[in-house]
Order: C-alpha cells, then structure tokens, then sequence
C-alpha cells in the first residue's frame, strides 16, 4: 500500500489538469500597426513614405519631411476582435471572446531645421493592446462518483483573464549624408504591462445521502480539482534602432535593425498558484487517489519578472510605378528566435505543500514561468494608386506569423508556461489619403485581419468525465482530445491627421 501511495504522488502531481491556450497576440510581431498612412499600405514602409512613423519603422526616413514640422495623430476609431475556440471544454462546448476597443495608437511630432540636414522625431505609440476574457459554468446531475451511491452534483467552472498592452516612447534623429543616402537612429523606451488570470475548478458532491454516526449528522465528501494561477507586472524596457535610406532613380530601398530589449526594472509584481485534488478514488483499482494542495504567492521584490523583445532586421524597397505617385512597397523583417529564459523568476519554497508531497514533485520551482520565442520572418506589400491630384488609394496585405508554435523550452520544459494557441494571421488593409489646403494630410480606412488552426488539444473536457483517469492523470474530467478548432476575425477602422507648420511643406 505504501509504494502504490508514492507511485500515486508520482502520477497525479502538478499533473491533474490542463492550462488554457492563452496570450493569443503576445505571440505576434505585426498584429498592429500605428500611423493610418502606413498601416493602409500594411506596414511595408520601411524603405519610405511612412510619414512620422518612420521613427519606428526605418530612423533614417525621417529625412523626408521637409523645413519646418509635422504633427501627427492617428486613432483606431475601433478595434474589434474575435477568438472562436469550437469543442474547446469538450464536445459541443465552444467558447467566443469579442473584444472591443476605442484608442489612440499613435501621436508623433517630427521637425526639421531650415537648411540642415538633421531631422528629429518625438513619438508614442501602442505597439500591442489586448484584452481576452472567458468564463463557463456548468452543473448537473450524473453518477460520477463510483464509491458513493446514486446521483452527484457535477459542477464546473472555467475562467480566463488576459490584459496585455505594449507602450512605446521614443525619440529620434536623421542624417543626410548626401542626396541619396540618409542614417537614422531612435531609442525607445517600452512600458510592457500584463496581468494574467486562470481558473478551472470540478466539484461532484452528493446532495441527498449522509451518513449518520452517533445521531450526528455527517454529510457526503466533495470530490474536487482545481487549479489557479495569476501574475501581473509592468516590464520597463530600453530597445534601439538604427536605419539606412538610399534613393536610386525611381527606387527607394531601406535597412532597419531593431535591437533585443534591454530590461531596467519592472513594478506592480505579483504571482500565484494553486493546485488540488481531494476525495478521488481511482475506479481501476479502488484505491483513494491521495489529497493534496500546492500553494505559494508571492509580491514585489520577492520575484522577478521581465519580458524580452528580440532582436530584428527588416529590408524594403519602393518602386514608383509609371509616374512618381503610384508606388509599389515590399517588407521583409526577419526576428531573431529568444531562448528559453524565466520570464518570471521566484525562489524555491520547500512549505508550499506536504514534504511527501514536495518530495515527489517533478519541479519544485513552483511559481516560476518560463517563456520563449522562435524566429520569425514575416513578409508586406503594398500599392498607392494616384486617383486624381489630392486623393489617393493605398492598400497592402502582411503576414503575422506565431513565434511560439513548436517551440523548444529546453531546461525549461517542464516549468509553468504561458501556452499560447498556434494561428498565423494574414492582414489585408486598405483606405484613401487625401490634402486638405495642402497643409493637412489627412488618412480614413480600414483592415480585415484572418487567423485558423486545426485539431487542437482540448482545454478541458467536461462533457465525457470520470471521477479519476490515469492515463492523463486529469480528475472529474474526460480525455483529452485533438480536436479543437480556433478561429480569429479582426476589423479595424482607422483614422489620421497630420498637420504641417513651417515654410516648404509642398
């Protein structure tokens, strides 16, 4: 009995239940973009023509704003989103997140000093906003528990919570070396905020037998899995680019390299979680599958918590097509993969369980996370067509591939990860541009964004569940299956506004 107890603790440690597929856009590079003018053309701007947001995309373009200054703001009027996950807590149970958001994304002022060839940009922009939200309750009556007589109360709940928002503050500058060849450099500092919920709790308990001893009452166990984990923390990083222009004829080429972050400090740090199982027997045998909790939290300078960004290097050329206005833009950026790191780094606890318990676990560092990322090369196009002498049409199309789908965590696989689900998304964005007494540029238009995958692992199963199932080591629960779709639809409307001041601005 002793050793079937310890192999128990062996299996079912840390190992009951599944976590959510969650951080859906952390995983992605260019789910947004900022400036109206270059998000219309899908971000390919990088060799030019992306107005003040060549602070981001290439420094060195910056060069082409003229005497004088630019002001510009650009808003999403709205941002709506939706995750479709179809048999996702088993069959027929599908779960839709529809996030919408109103925001500012970008407000940037450029100026260029008469007859110098320096050029300087300030900027702040959202370089990713999210906010996912789930939950589902589920109670009914079914025989679940084998050991107790009758019909139990079989109650569920699940619950999700996601708020992700990246904020960049720049400053800029470009030189012109010549006609042809200009330099930039921008430095950044980026306010990385995420805060992070997950719940999953099944109870199955009897509602009407009780066993009576002594003439006092004593009502049924309540058979029980659960698993919580929260974090939050703000990463405060520093991040550098450095561009090159050259202006050949009718082409424009740009090269922009991007740097890793650097974190300084992080703030608002806090983290915890908790697993249990109790009175659950294992139907094959009919022994009790032995009760436990794990639990640890902890805040502020007990942890520590960063986030990184990688290092990249993106390409790009403009082709001006027949006549100078109608133009064709080519991207290509290529991330560099990060290796597994402790995204949240916290010390060992030996009393946050039994030391029976403890003993057995598979890893002991607790509350720890870790994170990775693989490279990624994501590709843009885009067209501006002159339709008459103050409107034209531009449109563009990107990929946005996922960073984390089959990713290698190493030494680090078996530690608490955030999972994330495995689409690719592909953007198509298109609107008009037009003056306004020449002075004001002014951008209206819109992106359809598209995400899918296939045959997924379920987050749970609560449709088909045993009191105990040792193949997956999962309680109050069925099997897992692969077979969860995930859908993604995205529409955004933007709108922007750039005001010139000073002489020369046509």
């Amino acid at each position: 009995m002793k050793s079937k107890y310890k192999l128990y603790l062996l299996l079912v440690g840390s190992l009951f239940i599944s976590h959510i597929a969650n951080a859906q856009l952390m995983n992605h590079y260019w789910a947004l973009n900022f400036n109206s003018q270059s998000s219309l053309l899908s971000g390919a701007v990088v060799a030019g023509d992306g107005g003040n947001t060549s602070i981001y995309y290439n420094p060195a373009t910056i060069s082409e704003i003229k005497n004088g200054g630019n002001l510009s703001f650009a808003a999403t009027l709205f941002t709506w989103g939706i995750y479709h996950f179809t048999d996702a807590l088993g069959s027929g149970i599908n779960m839709t997140n529809v996030s919408f958001n109103v925001q500012p994304q970008f407000l940037s002022y450029s100026y260029r000093p008469k007859n110098s060839k320096f050029a300087f940009a300030l900027s702040a922009l959202t370089r990713m906003k999210e906010r996912f939200d789930l939950s589902y309750y589920k109670s009914e009556e079914m025989d679940i528990l084998k050991g107790n007589p009758g019909m139990e109360n079989y109650n569920v709940s699940f619950k999700y919570f996601l708020d992700y928002q990246d904020s960049w503050f720049g400053i800029a500058s470009s030189y012109d070396i010549n006609d042809k060849l200009k330099i930039g450099l921008s430095l950044f500092v980026s306010a990385a905020y995420i805060s992070y919920r997950t719940e999953t709790t099944t109870l199955a308990f009897s509602t009407t037998d009780t066993v009576w001893m002594d003439t006092v009452p004593s009502p049924a166990l309540v058979s029980e899995g659960s698993y919580t984990e929260d974090f939050k923390f703000t990463d405060y990083r520093i991040i550098a680019k450095l561009g090159i222009s050259y202006v050949r004829e009718n082409w424009r080429f740009g090269l922009n390299f991007t740097s890793g972050s650097l974190s300084v400090f992080s703030s608002g740090k806090e983290t915890s979680r908790m697993e249990k199982i109790a009175n659950i027997t294992d139907p094959e045998t009919g022994l009790k599958v032995p009760s436990y909790v794990i639990v640890n939290g902890l805040t502020k300078s007990d942890i520590t918590s960063r986030l990184k960004y990688p290092f990249s290097l993106s390409f790009g050329f403009i082709h001006e097509v027949n006549k100078e206005e109608n133009r064709l833009y080519f991207t290509i950026e290529y991330f560099h993969g990060i290796k597994p790191y402790k995204m949240i780094d916290a010390p060992i606890s030996e009393n946050i369980t039994s030391s029976l318990v403890y003993d057995k676990l598979e890893n002991k560092d607790w509350l720890s996370i870790a994170d990775v990322a693989k490279p990624v090369l994501n590709v843009a196009i885009g067209y501006k067509w002159q339709l008459s002498e103050n409107l034209m049409f531009l449109n563009g199309f990107r990929t946005d591939f996922n960073n984390i789908n089959g990713a290698d965590y190493g030494k680090y696989d078996n530690y608490n990860k955030i999972n994330t689900t495995n689409i690719n998304i592909y953007h198509y964005t298109g609107g008009v541009q037009f003056y306004l007494l020449k002075k004001y540029l002014l951008v209206a238009g819109g992106e359809l964004s598209f995400g899918y995958d296939k045959n997924q692992r379920q987050l749970a199963n609560f449709t088909d569940p045993v009191e105990y199932n040792p193949n997956n080591k999962h309680v109050l629960q069925g099997q897992l299956e692969d077979k969860m779709d995930v859908y993604y639809f995205g529409l955004n409307i933007y709108l922007s506004a750039t005001f010139k001041f000073g002489s020369n601005n046509n």
